[in-house]
């Protein structure tokens, strides 16, 4: 820590704390950037299932204006683009403050700005996604990029709680050398089965975007079987049975992690606490996709849907993240920490 105080003496002169750790400002900033990405994404499933995304049919501006006249599919689409642009002011100042205080941790400099400079593109590709009338392709990179927003939004927050750097000597390995042998040995494995979960989770998420896309997100009227013969008859079927496997697949090892993950001996308390959101998270999700087809596809369960599928995949990310920076409580040692 003395040679990363000395790297920035200006800071330490204005009485600024360079341990992010500490810094409650940024930690609150970062956290809101979560929130409001996962809100945005939310509020970006409205726009479609209410096919709003042409109630600004221009853009940055709508209908000319800053703020447009009151119309149903107008506000909506203009309350999307309203809370991007809030969500992005908080990018720009946790940007700003990492850059003053925090430049020797660059672990916590990329992500940060990498979430920036991602949160502008995803700007980018909805004023292209509006210019085009709506492109079903654009439409998908949006989200897309916009998921890869809420992941390095993650690990930014996940930098920060923890103060983890690749290059040092983090928290995280500390725990783990004063952890049991064989609790290091079985983190290997969880973190793996993690890794795995959160990516068929945004594999998931990306499929159901391609089946709307396609036009098949509402082809399956029965669950959880399309309601057809068993094998997919139609191209469209296929696409939206393709969905439902990868869901299921996801599922069984998002449940199988975060009970790993739940009973890691010693496991941080954050640890144990994102695994009960994910196993939560994903029994809900379950029931809201067999809500899809049981109340067709209305657009409630269409919005929930989305909005659940994109807090399982960021509780998952944040999961891993602390799983590789905080698995184990601090000064836990074998001794200190024997239980049944």
């Amino acid at each position: 820590m003395a040679t990363l105080q000395s790297d920035a003496p200006s800071i330490h002169a204005a009485g600024v704390e360079r341990d992010a750790t500490t810094d409650r400002f940024l930690i609150f900033v970062l956290g809101i950037m979560i929130i409001g990405a996962i809100f945005q994404i939310t509020f970006g499933g409205i726009v479609r299932v209410t096919e709003s995304g042409l109630g600004c049919p221009d853009w940055p501006l709508c209908h000319g204006s800053i703020i447009p006249r009151w119309e149903y599919h107008t506000m909506i689409e203009w309350s999307h683009r309203t809370i991007g642009a809030i969500v992005g002011v908080f990018f720009v100042i946790a940007t700003k403050r990492v850059w003053w205080n925090y430049r020797h941790n660059k672990f916590l400099l990329y992500s940060t700005s990498a979430a920036s400079v991602s949160i502008a593109i995803v700007a980018g590709f909805g004023g292209a996604v509006v210019l085009s009338e709506v492109e079903p392709a654009l439409r998908s990179i949006h989200l897309a990029i916009a998921e890869i927003v809420v992941l390095l939004t993650v690990l930014a927050f996940s930098a920060a709680v923890t103060g983890w750097t690749p290059s040092g000597i983090s928290k995280a390995a500390g725990g783990a050398a004063a952890a049991a042998v064989e609790s290091a040995r079985s983190l290997v494995t969880i973190r793996r089965v993690t890794t795995l979960a959160a990516a068929l989770a945004l594999v998931t998420l990306l499929s159901g975007s391609y089946a709307v896309w396609r036009g098949a997100g509402a082809v399956c009227p029965g669950w959880p079987l399309c309601g057809g013969p068993i094998i997919p008859e139609s191209e469209l079927v296929w696409i939206h049975a393709i969905h439902r496997l990868t869901a299921a697949a996801a599922t069984l090892v998002a449940l199988y992690a975060a009970h790993r993950a739940y009973r890691l001996a010693r496991g941080s308390r954050i640890v144990r606490t994102l695994s009960l959101v994910a196993m939560a998270t994903v029994v809900v999700q379950v029931l809201v996709g067999a809500a899809n087809p049981w109340t067709d596809f209305s657009e409630w369960a269409q919005v929930i849907h989305l909005s659940l599928a994109t807090i399982m995949w960021t509780d998952l990310a944040l999961l891993v993240a602390m799983l590789a920076m905080k698995p184990f409580e601090d000064g836990m040692t074998p001794e200190r920490s024997a239980g049944p």
